[in-house]
């Protein structure tokens, strides 16, 4: 067979096979993850994650939703349900955030578990806002 016929027969044999391995484990591939309930209820009442907020925006900490190892470390920082808060850099990576007169930096991950409400009013003192939502563990 002459080498004009058999290589485009072999490319075109490559191309099904990858086509058919694509398929297959497409077919194969995980099904998304349903919504959490509480992020649903937490959207419903009008707060977004840290992630989504806004930079240069006045927000104010409402939800806690991390394991109770990341809690202690968390209110160490300042970060407490009723703090006011400031997304100073928002650049992809960790956020830089301004909570109390002080610079705070928190990774993506962990600010995806901070919620937030932005728009509102914020007193002069944080122990003047109640605790609307309580801290939550996983």
């Amino acid at each position: 067979m002459s080498p004009q016929i058999w290589v485009p027969l072999m490319m075109l044999s490559l191309a099904l096979g990858m086509a058919g391995a694509w398929l297959a484990a497409r077919a194969t591939r995980r099904p998304a993850l349903p919504v959490d309930s509480r992020a649903a209820d937490l959207l419903a009442a009008g707060l977004l994650p840290l992630v989504d907020c806004p930079r240069d925006c006045d927000a104010c900490l409402r939800c806690l939703q991390v394991d109770r190892c990341v809690i202690h470390r968390l209110l160490e920082m300042g970060l407490t349900p009723g703090t006011a808060v400031r997304v100073v850099q928002d650049a992809g990576g960790p956020m830089l955030l301004s909570v109390r007169g002080s610079r705070v930096a928190l990774g993506r991950d962990l600010a995806e578990k901070l919620w937030v409400e932005v728009g509102v009013e914020l007193p002069a003192t944080a122990r003047e806002i109640p605790f609307p939502l309580p801290i939550t563990t996983d």
